[in-house]
Order: structure tokens, then sequence, then C-alpha cells
């Protein structure tokens, strides 16, 4: 059972080394791991060469945005099976052998992975970091057991897919302009052809600056991966739904806290669903206008 790793990265090289580490340091007999860099500018490509001769790196000279990139991976793989992980994260050593014991373990599964979380240091100190485990576990019900689904939640961060079936149903959707949305539709996709998903409480620790800053661009931008999701899938919801949306964070914020019993999280939640649906928002007026350049 070889696995082809591929990470996917753009001008972040100072992280993308802690990933790369780990990714070459796993205890599994047979694996590769491959860089695909999105059109870096910051040296990557140096570094990774230098610093990591083992490691196959290929490069489009053009930024597409990560699910080209990974496509650019799925057809450089040599492995039977393709795990995926990003930039900042950083698997544990025995991520492939684990992953490998999943597919064992289901020989159902087109696809078995895992959660995101930030190590046990930055959870202690940072509320946004214990925000992020709070929705993997409390609002996605993961990482306690495996979560068998079609597809089942979960994410490109922490993931290895059967490589005949990313060809079969053509990789991931490049149209997808950024790190949002094109993961989810690649799980329906598998979905859509009958492929069972597992989701291991398996985990990756997340390297990611647990800043408001941060956060409020993530949030934004998972908003516009939905609108171009959900305008693919033909149920994007109407303009004056989301408009609504914008001033309901005290009703989400009173929901969520008699759901999950944590005003603090609650509240997070609740600004985070605001966030998300000025960001569909927004990913509607991207859509629009890329229609009208195609029409016009």
């Amino acid at each position: 059972m070889k696995f082809s790793v591929v990470i996917p990265t753009y001008n972040r090289k100072d992280i993308l080394r802690h990933c790369i580490e780990a990714a070459t340091k796993q205890d599994y007999p047979d694996y590769e791991v491959i860089v695909a860099d999105d059109g870096s500018t910051d040296g990557t490509e140096e570094m990774v060469r230098r610093e990591f001769p083992q490691v196959r790196y290929i490069r489009q000279e053009v930024n597409r945005g990560p699910a080209a990139a990974r496509n650019r991976g799925i057809q450089a793989a040599t492995g039977d099976f393709v795990a995926f992980t990003d930039d900042d994260c950083v698997p544990p050593p025995d991520w492939l052998a684990r992953l490998a014991q999943g597919f064992i373990d289901y020989p159902q599964a087109a696809a078995v992975g895992g959660i995101q979380e930030a190590p046990e240091q930055v959870l202690r100190t940072h509320i946004l970091a214990r925000y992020e485990r709070f929705v993997t576990r409390k609002v996605y019900g993961l990482g306690k057991a495996p979560v068998i689904g079609s597809p089942a939640p979960g994410g490109t961060n922490n993931l290895a897919i059967r490589r005949q079936v990313l060809l079969e149903v053509g990789g991931f959707d490049e149209t997808f302009p950024m790190a949002a949305g094109e993961d989810a539709d690649l799980l329906r996709r598998l979905a859509q052809r009958g492929y069972v998903t597992v989701t291991l409480p398996l985990k990756v620790n997340h390297l990611q600056a647990y800043t408001w800053t941060s956060f409020f661009r993530q949030q934004i931008r998972r908003g516009i991966g939905a609108a171009y999701y959900h305008h693919k899938w033909e149920e994007l919801p109407s303009a004056p739904r989301d408009i609504l949306r914008l001033f309901l964070a005290p009703l989400v914020w009173a929901r969520d806290t008699l759901r999950y019993h944590s005003p603090r999280m609650a509240a997070i939640h609740a600004l985070a669903t605001t966030l998300q649906a000025w960001g569909r928002l927004q990913g509607r007026r991207h859509i629009t206008q890329a229609v009208r350049e195609v029409r016009g």
C-alpha cells in the first residue's frame, strides 16, 4: 500500500518547512512526498530543493489556487493512495500508518481522513484555537470515534483517497479560486458515486496564526468558498436570506448557547456565521461578475 503525500503551498516557506519535516519522518515503509508549489515567489523552491532533496518538487508558474496545485500532485503521484495535508499542518509520525490501517479496517472506504487542531500548548492559551476544536468536536461530532458517511465531514488537511478514485472523478474542481469549498465539493462527488468516507480520531497539528485578523479573513473566505460550492450544486441561498443572517447573530448565539452549553464558544460561532454570510454575499458578486465576463 504505497502513499503519495501531496502538500500544496503558496508563499509560506517557513511554515512549510515544519510540515515537510514531519511528512518525511513517517514510520511507514512505502511512501513519497510531493510539494505542489502554486507559483510561490518567496524562495520556496530553493528551500525545498536545498533542505529536502528527497522530496519531489513540482511547480506551476501561475498561482491558480490549491485545487489546481493538488491536481498537479495527483498527476505526479505514483502511489495507490494520495494523502493530502496542508502546508500549515504537522502530521504525527504514525499518520500514514493509521491512515493505512483505516483502509484495512474499512475496505469499503474510498477516502480515510482525520481532524486538525492546534497543538496542546496553543489550545491552553488561545481561545480561537479552542473554538476550532469546538467546531470539530461539538458541531461536527468528530475526534472521539470513527465517523462513516457519504461523505463524512472533513477536509483535505488530513485525508487520503484512492488514486484511482481521484482520477475517476476528475480530481479537484479548479474553478474554486481559494482554499474553501473545493474539498467539500470533492467529497460530495465521491458520495454521488456511492463512495464512503471515514473520518478517524487522527489529529494533525494546525500551525495557523490564531489571531482575530486571521479569523475574520478565514471566515469570510469560507463564505466565499461556500458561495461557489452552493452555486455549483444549484442550491445557493437567496441574497436576502444572507443579508438577513447578518443581523441574526444574537439569535444564533442564544440557540448555540442552549445547544452546546458554552456562551463564549456560542458567541464566536455567531460571529463566524455572520462573517460567512458576508463572505457568501461577496462570493455571489464574484460569481455574477465571472458569468458576465464569460457571456460578454
